[in-house]
């Protein structure tokens, strides 16, 4: 049981958002209205603050990884929207469930994982292309600082090397793309390109691509479908990975 509610947490924190849609305004420069709510299997709980602010956090995976992440649109009007998220993170009981011998162990057992403290900053341009279609441009920058002794491998493994690597290697960066549209009726697709350069680690490149079909029967419900692509460097070489992408969200 205690398997499978770690493994819970590491999708939710490092899988789940790259395999869903993580959320219906997820990569844009739009927020939440206030005191709008919304939630998904794997998408995290958000909430408009007013302002132009939001704040997320996913419930589960907040018991092993305290975080905690805030979105404020700058510029609402326009040809582009601007805004920009910044997550802390604080991933040290999480790293830690997961260094184990047998079942369950993605990490060595005698693994020294310090206290780590770390930040996800991404600012996100977006412009209508058309009344249905938006094009989202993005720039992220992960940091990360290990307080003590350090001695633990990276995780190879495909989304979860690359949100990982700034834990070990303090830095990791990428640029995006994504583009949301309409197909017909009550049915939406979401296009995502990431290119991801990490400049201090051993493996320095990955590549995600995702698409995902929305099913938007109301805007208060939205099923999501699709898969995710992964193309990039590990410390034992080039890889590709095919991973489905599956999301259910509610908003109130």
């Amino acid at each position: 049981m205690r398997t499978l509610f770690v493994f819970t947490l590491l999708a939710g924190l490092l899988i789940g958002p790259a395999h869903a849609g993580a959320g219906t305004t997820h990569g844009t420069a739009s927020v939440l209205a206030h005191k709008e709510w919304e939630v998904g299997l794997y998408a995290p709980l958000r909430r408009g603050m007013g302002d132009g602010f939001e704040l997320s956090i996913h419930p589960l995976v907040a018991i092993l990884s305290p975080h905690l992440a805030v979105k404020k649109v700058w510029k609402p009007d326009g040809g582009w929207k601007v805004a920009s998220r910044h997550s802390l993170l604080y991933p040290t009981p999480l790293l830690r469930s997961l260094a184990r011998e047998g079942t369950g162990g993605i990490i060595v057992a005698d693994a020294v994982i310090p206290p780590i403290l770390a930040t996800d900053n991404r600012v996100i341009l977006t412009r209508a292309m058309s009344e249905h279609t938006k094009l989202s441009l993005s720039g992220r920058v992960m940091l990360g600082t290990g307080l003590g002794e350090s001695a633990w491998p990276s995780i190879h493994m495909p989304l979860a090397y690359t949100r990982t690597a700034a834990y070990q290697d303090h830095v990791a960066t990428a640029l995006g793309a994504q583009l949301d549209g309409r197909l017909f009726s009550t049915f939406y697709y979401r296009v995502d390109l990431d290119g991801w350069v990490l400049p201090l680690s051993e493996a320095t490149w990955a590549t995600e691509a995702k698409a995902t079909a929305h099913w938007r029967p109301s805007d208060r419900f939205t099923m999501q479908a699709g898969a995710t692509a992964v193309v990039g460097a590990y410390p034992y070489g080039n890889n590709w990975h095919l991973l489905p992408a599956f999301d259910l969200i509610w908003r109130w």
